[in-house]
């Protein structure tokens, strides 16, 4: 009798709950959003020492010298926008001399440039693959360059009503207040913005779909070895002076703490993480986000699925910025396939974009994409 009393008590107690009703007082997301105040910016760029002579590199950056080219002669070309996650970003395509979208089959190479790096730098590079046959597609990231932000919506927001509202998938919100931000850098966004750019090539009238490769540099060199990881779409790979890391057995957990855990909690509670200067070539503000998330960006791990198909590393001797032990040649060990490592000597990082170590890349990487990718 005891036993009955007590679990009619604990049914009157429980209330029944109906999770499809309306929420009766849904969450409020934040209208506004505080910008945090930046650090001072740095005078300048990061200045590593050059290897051989432990000495501060004497061409730390890159600038108007360097992106400046001679457009090829018959070689054309046109802007384009694609989209990345629904974000507009830009491209430049190049055509080789007499190139027909009626009647061509051109094998196409996208193209991306490396740390806080923007299409200007790469563009000579593009002309030169045209030069020998290829349509070049160069592209800028989300958020950089001439590309859109991402856009973050502060009202009107409506977390409420019921299921209902999942009959309806898409929505025109008008007069809504957003937030365009062009702070991330995260290399998984990154290479899912260079995927987007192959499907966008690959629907280009006169390019063979079939024939797609990626080409990098710094940065980006390490985004086309996990593209090629990750797309089988991508047939022949050449990357040069790569920023390449990770473990090609798998990485371990992220174990967030300190700083980082303390800006992932604003990130979440907020929207809105701190900010922090990144250099190089240039000083720009990023989230502090991508110290952790890029972290995580096991490259090597990637560079184990290129399998047979062909790579080519391109590496300067006295490098600045990056342990070639470590990325380009741990990479291209990692090959199954063709594969060529070319060391540029008595070089650093920078030089690679111009003069004779300009021709010198670009020929051999077009040398490889003529070779592999028909």
């Amino acid at each position: 009798m005891i036993s009955m009393f007590v679990s009619g008590v604990t049914l009157a107690m429980m209330q029944l709950v109906h999770p499809e009703a309306p929420i009766a007082k849904p969450p409020m997301a934040a209208k506004t959003v505080t910008i945090p105040t930046p650090p001072p910016k740095p005078a300048h760029p990061y200045v590593g020492n050059n290897p051989a002579t432990k000495q501060p590199v004497t061409h730390s950056a890159l600038g108007p010298e360097d992106y400046a080219y001679t457009a090829s002669p018959g070689v054309t070309s046109k802007n384009v926008a694609y989209y990345s996650e629904g974000v507009p970003c830009f491209a430049k395509i190049f055509y080789p001399k007499g190139f027909d979208p009626k009647t061509s089959k051109a094998a196409a190479i996208v193209m991306g440039q490396g740390w806080a790096g923007t299409h200007v730098s790469i563009e000579k590079y593009g002309d030169a693959f045209a030069a020998r046959g290829f349509v070049a597609m160069v592209i800028d990231y989300r958020g950089w360059g001439n590309s859109e932000g991402y856009v973050r919506l502060l009202s009107p927001t409506n977390l409420g009503g019921d299921m209902k509202r999942d009959e309806n998938r898409h929505q025109t919100i008008k007069n809504a207040t957003v937030q365009v931000t062009r702070t991330k850098l995260l290399a998984r966004d990154q290479q899912e913005d260079y995927r987007n750019a192959i499907s966008y090539i690959q629907g280009e009238p006169g390019v063979n779909p079939d024939l797609i490769g990626v080409w990098g540099s710094s940065f980006a060199g390490g985004n086309s070895v996990a593209v090629a990881g990750q797309d089988a779409r991508v047939k022949v790979i050449a990357v040069q002076i790569p920023g390449i890391g990770g473990n090609p057995d798998g990485n371990p957990p992220m174990d967030l703490k300190g700083d980082m855990l303390k800006d992932a909690i604003a990130r979440a509670r907020t929207g809105q993480g701190e900010e922090m200067w990144t250099g190089y070539s240039r000083s720009l503000l990023v989230d502090a986000e991508q110290v952790a998330l890029n972290r995580e960006n096991n490259v090597l791990f990637w560079a184990k699925n290129i399998g047979a198909r062909p790579l080519m590393v391109i590496v300067a001797e006295n490098d600045e910025l990056i342990n070639n032990a470590k990325a380009g040649k741990a990479a291209i060990d990692l090959a199954k396939g063709p594969k060529e490592y070319i060391v540029v000597p008595g070089i650093t990082h920078f030089q690679m974009y111009s003069g004779d170590n300009f021709k010198t890349s670009s020929e051999a990487a077009a040398r490889w994409f003529s070779t592999y990718l028909k």
